[in-house]
């Protein structure tokens, strides 16, 4: 399986020197999962819709460079995709390939696929086509995203067929609960017709970018619930955190009311179990 992290080097958020009270290096640079989130539906689902909750509770400066992703990794057939929350995204648009920053935003991307022709960003969205641990494409929408309870969707849309060969475009919207609006992140090809959702779909909270002092991780909860598939709520048969080695050890997760609660910003001292089941048996 190809890793789950999301590919920053090629993002252009190359990790810096650390400062001197962290010349040592104590960990590698980034990007830390600090915590990834598995959750088993049960079977595999023809797909038309997959979304879940995240609730975020409180303002992170964009500064700090901080990815909550709602879709960690999840596959449609054999291709993998994940989308979710930055502090700080990147991008650039089919005509101007210039790399730039373009502030807090949406993402959503695949692998196994390079083609511009594969993406269709929303208005005023960016793009990106990397080959950096694996070919991957990827639209973006900047969007000033605060405190607030978040939907991230995925949604069947239309069809193509290109040489005899069948295709669907599949688009990302976030809802916002407190704005009440729906913000439309843009689409991707994928190969195929009758996709089929896998059971098992991943979550994570994230540090990328520059090397920082695990003591300026940003303190924030993040609480991710109420899966849906094909508009349909989900009973999720089991869920488990995973706590990867050789990251600082920042965020800790409970479960309350099938949801995640994960609580990043605090250390973990002298942390026991790296994997922790909290739904199922």
């Amino acid at each position: 399986m190809i890793h789950r992290a999301i590919l920053f080097v090629a993002l252009g958020l190359l990790a810096v020197e650390a400062p001197a009270a962290e010349a040592k290096a104590e960990y590698p640079p980034p990007p830390w999962h600090l915590v990834d989130l598995w959750w088993d539906i049960g079977h595999d689902t023809p797909f038309e819709s997959y979304g879940i909750d995240v609730d975020i509770s409180t303002n992170v400066p964009s500064t700090r460079n901080l990815y909550i992703a709602p879709i960690g990794i999840a596959h449609l057939g054999k291709t993998p995709f994940y989308g979710g929350i930055q502090t700080q995204a990147d991008g650039y648009t089919k005509r101007d390939q210039h790399l730039r920053k373009i502030g807090p935003g949406f993402i959503f991307s695949m692998w196994g696929e390079r083609s511009l022709d594969a993406i269709r960003p929303s208005i005023g969205g960016f793009c990106q086509s990397s080959g950096h641990e694996g070919d991957f494409v990827s639209v973006r929408r900047p969007y000033e995203w605060k405190a607030d309870k978040y939907t991230y969707k995925v949604v069947r849309m239309d069809k193509e067929e290109i040489d005899g060969r069948r295709f669907t475009w599949v688009g990302v919207f976030v809802f916002s609960h407190e704005k009440d609006e729906n913000i439309f992140v843009g689409a991707l090809r994928f190969k195929g017709e009758n996709l089929i959702l896998g059971r098992k779909v991943a979550s994570f909270v994230e540090i990328y970018g520059q090397r920082i002092p695990a003591s300026e991780i940003p303190k924030v909860t993040a609480t991710f619930g109420n899966l849906t598939v094909n508009g349909k709520a989900v009973t999720v048969v089991s869920a488990e955190a995973i706590y990867p080695k050789e990251v600082p050890d920042y965020a800790d997760v409970a479960a309350k009311d099938g949801t995640l609660v994960v609580t990043v910003g605090q250390p973990v001292e002298k942390r026991k179990e790296r994997t922790v089941r909290l739904i199922g048996k």
